[in-house]
């Protein structure tokens, strides 16, 4: 009887999960779901920290290599696996999209922010395809790789007082960016924006910021003062 009670609990909640999310979903005549190939989603084991970047289900939009645009998606990107997921309804189940099928996918915030991320090869360590944040989109772009590690800590006991050594931790990595230059490593403080340009440069931006009274204290800051700098024009060195 208890083990009816369960399975009948458990079919509720993923009822109302599934009414909760796409029944804000609207019919969209403009693309059709058999066109997004991918898999089935495994999930992931169940650790300390966060594998996703955005742990809810957000509405956003796909572009594939062809350039068509896919909207009116509910998105959800793994920082863990570098993969982007959604839900298909026809088949009531999360999909992991093939990444060379995609340019790219843009997903929308609570708080009205557009986050837009752009298939890219990277040519450094561990080569291979990624999908960047483009935090500022110019002839030299500002991009994130929103990586998550699964790393060996302190043992630990999680809700089911299961002993545990692993968790996900964030491990984001920041680029400048142009096709012809490829990329350059930046991390998100004064000094590594500085030692971008030349010494006659380097004291030029330090006015201009402490005009504009821009400290860059974290990435929202280290953005404002890129865009400002960018659009002074000064060459940056790759």
């Amino acid at each position: 009887m208890n083990i009816r009670i369960i399975l009948l609990i458990i079919l509720f909640h993923a009822a109302g999960f599934a009414t909760t999310v796409f029944a804000q979903e609207p019919l969209n005549p403009n693309w059709d779901a058999e066109k997004i190939k991918g898999t089935r989603y495994i999930p992931y084991p169940i650790y300390e920290g966060v594998p996703f970047l955005n742990d809810s289900w957000l509405p956003g939009k796909i572009e594939f290599a062809s350039g068509e645009i896919a909207d009116s998606l509910y998105l959800r990107y793994s920082s863990f696996k570098d993969e982007i997921l959604y839900y298909n309804k026809a088949l009531t189940t999360q999909i992991v999209i093939d990444k060379a099928s995609l340019n790219g996918f843009s997903f929308t915030e609570k708080d009205g922010i557009n986050r837009v991320f752009r298939r890219l090869y990277f040519d450094g360590f561990m080569k291979g395809e990624r999908y960047f944040e483009v935090l500022s989109d110019g002839e030299t772009d500002l991009l994130a790789y929103r990586k998550v590690n699964l790393i060996t800590v302190s043992p630990y006991k999680d809700q089911q007082n299961i002993l545990k050594n692993l968790s996900y931790s964030q491990n984001y990595l920041y680029y400048f960016y142009s096709p012809e230059k490829g990329y350059s490593s930046v991390r998100m403080n004064l000094g590594a924006l500085l030692s971008k340009f030349d010494k006659v440069s380097q004291k030029t931006i330090k006015k201009l910021l402490r005009k504009n009274r821009i400290k860059i204290t974290d990435e929202f800051s280290f953005i404002y003062a890129w865009k400002l700098v960018e659009k002074e024009g000064f060459a940056l060195i790759f």
